[in-house]
């Protein structure tokens, strides 16, 4: 916090955008309204929310409306790799809504690492992983080879393949390359996780700016 910043803030203001910042960046996400209260045995929510509101009008946090945890650090603004649970989807039943409202869900552990790289998937290669065209690989470069994991690298013909790490003897065994076995020559890091981008709908007002492709005779 700069020194400008820390000389406008009350003692308790100050304790608070501490508790804030050491929660945020060592758990990856804020603290609850209820949490802070208890920290600092703030009895009344609204007694919390005044501390809040003055450390956003100082501009040293930003919050989201309707989330209780969607507290932001100003100066270091944070990815949104905590989403809230909203429940369990199953493939053939109802929708099962999550019991706390507080529960996250962190994908940090997808993008924590300090040599991050991704590929973008062409073609149907890892169609029988589940991998389709236009998805992306995230990989990690620097993050350890263990048993278990999933590592991408490059064959003997050059081309990219996706290899699990076997347990006990520690070889890399290419997955869904069907008949063809390939020998994996150059480890490029290991695969933390796939992301697959759909086309957002497009706002009202846009659309309408749009021009429409004239019909078809």
């Amino acid at each position: 916090m700069a020194a400008g910043k820390k000389t406008s803030l009350t003692k308790r203001q100050r304790e608070i955008y501490e508790f804030l910042r050491d929660k945020i960046v060592n758990r990856g996400y804020g603290p609850t309204v209820r949490e802070i209260g208890l920290h600092f045995d703030i009895r009344s929510p609204n007694g919390v929310m005044c501390h809040l509101k003055a450390l956003e009008r100082k501009g040293l946090i930003s919050r989201e409306q309707n989330m209780s945890r969607a507290i932001q650090l100003a100066e270091s603004p944070q990815n949104r790799l905590n989403v809230r649970l909203i429940g369990t989807a199953a493939t053939s039943g109802p929708i099962q809504p999550s019991v706390s409202l507080d529960e996250t869900i962190s994908f940090r552990e997808v993008f924590d690492s300090m040599d991050l790289g991704c590929l973008k998937v062409e073609g149907n290669n890892f169609a029988p992983l589940s991998i389709a065209s236009g998805d992306f690989l995230i990989i990690s470069r620097d993050a350890q080879v263990t048993p278990g994991c999933h590592v991408v690298a490059l064959d003997d013909r050059h081309s990219v393949v996706i290899c699990s790490v076997q347990e006990g003897s520690g070889q890399l065994i290419p997955l869904g390359v069907g008949s063809y076995v390939p020998t994996t020559r150059q480890l490029l890091g290991v695969l933390t996780g796939v992301i697959r981008r759909f086309r957002r709908p497009q706002p009202a007002a846009e659309a309408a700016a749009t021009p429409a492709e004239p019909a078809q005779p």
